[in-house]
């Protein structure tokens, strides 16, 4: 499982002090519904270096591209097709953008996965995937315990998610303040 960086991501001048604070808990969830045999790896590019041509050849790449990362996304994915590796693709760039998406993926999932991910695995097993999943379902009830296992926390961020609302709502109240004149 990949979540790709964005471009800036990749650049020498990059800090990955903000990203740090944002694990990729939707790839953690559905890693929960995998079986307990099934062996995983999650990358996250926005906190470690990863080389897609030094990676394994695994049987399923799952993709969790973000708008502003789809290009390397695309190459990802793209570089895992042709090592015949059957490439999911999902989230918000898939669900606004499917047709581009699925360019690059065998399968590609829309909206969110919860109702539409165990559909897939029992598919991908049976050897039937389904080029499409859309999701029909919005709810949390059900789900199993999300994967924090998978999470690097050598390279996040102790403070997790809590700390980075509570930057960004200090962030976001002093940009409004200095937008009605008073200072930032």
């Amino acid at each position: 499982m990949i979540l790709p960086a964005l471009t800036e991501a990749t650049g020498p001048l990059f800090r990955p002090i903000t990203y740090s604070l944002f694990p990729p808990l939707g790839l953690a969830t559905l890693a929960g519904y995998l079986d307990p045999d099934d062996e995983v790896t999650l990358y996250d590019e926005h906190v470690e270096r990863i080389g897609p041509a030094a990676l394994d050849t695994p049987d399923l790449l799952v993709v969790q591209p973000y708008i502003t990362s789809a290009r390397r996304s695309h190459e990802t994915a793209d570089h895992f097709r042709a090592r015949s590796v059957h490439v999911a693709m999902g989230g918000l760039h898939v669900t606004s953008s499917p047709e581009e998406a699925a360019a690059h993926a065998d399968t590609v999932f829309t909206g969110p996965g919860e109702d539409t991910w165990p559909l897939f695995l029992k598919d991908f097993r049976d050897g039937v995937p389904a080029r499409r999943y859309d999701s029909t379902r919005h709810t949390l009830a059900g789900l199993p315990p999300v994967r924090r296992d998978l999470i690097k926390r050598d390279l996040s961020s102790p403070a997790g998610p809590a700390k980075a609302m509570a930057s960004w709502l200090l962030l976001s109240s002093r940009r409004t303040l200095a937008a009605f004149g008073g200072r930032e």
